[in-house]
């Protein structure tokens, strides 16, 4: 069996969510909650925190807001794998491949908010005394394939379309070609 176009896609979601939650599973079952295990000192470490909120623990402290980010992530994975479908042709390729990306994430997220009610996160990086909010795979998927996706719609040609004209109005040079190829027809239907 040999996969093409939307399979290597499909295929490339599978692998991306597989990996997210095989290496969850790997630091909740080797690292204790809250724990630091530094990898390179003062700068970056592996940590296990829960987070019940989104990006930024945003909906954190609401009782609803797992319930609420469960949601949205099953909606939008959903909206991202119909997308893709509808994406063909050999131009949309790195639209479809930032949109896979972006799913692989979304996805990934999306079962942790389903199955464990919030978000397993371990990735963490000091910047000096600053902490960046600790994060995983899924994570670095979404802001990859969003990151992406932007580029490729603001800065790919093909996205770019001129202003479109109302087409009931037409141009003078318009309206003149409009009555020269109409008489022309004229002529030819009538045989002079």
């Amino acid at each position: 069996m040999k996969l093409k176009g939307r399979g290597m896609i499909y295929l490339l979601i599978a692998a991306l969510v597989i990996i997210d939650q095989v290496v969850k599973i790997i630091i909740v079952r080797n690292v204790d909650l809250h724990e630091k295990i530094p990898v390179i000192a003062n700068f970056f470490s592996i940590t296990y925190v829960r987070n019940t909120g989104g990006a930024f623990s945003f909906l954190a402290e609401k009782s609803w807001g797992i319930y609420f980010l469960a949601t949205m992530s099953l909606v939008i994975s959903v909206v991202l794998l119909v997308v893709i479908y509808r994406l063909k042709g050999k131009e949309m390729y790195w639209v479809r491949l930032a949109t896979a990306v972006l799913a692989g994430g979304s996805i990934g997220n999306m079962i942790d908010r389903y199955f464990r009610r919030s978000v397993v996160d371990f990735l963490m990086f000091d910047f000096g005394k600053y902490t960046f909010p600790v994060f995983n795979v899924a994570d670095m998927c979404i802001v990859i394939g969003s990151f992406s996706l932007a580029i490729f719609l603001l800065f790919d040609k093909r996205f770019m379309r001129p202003e479109i004209e109302d087409p009931e109005v037409p141009d003078e040079d318009e309206e003149s070609t409009v009555r020269s190829s109409d008489e022309s027809s004229d002529f030819e239907s009538t045989g002079e």
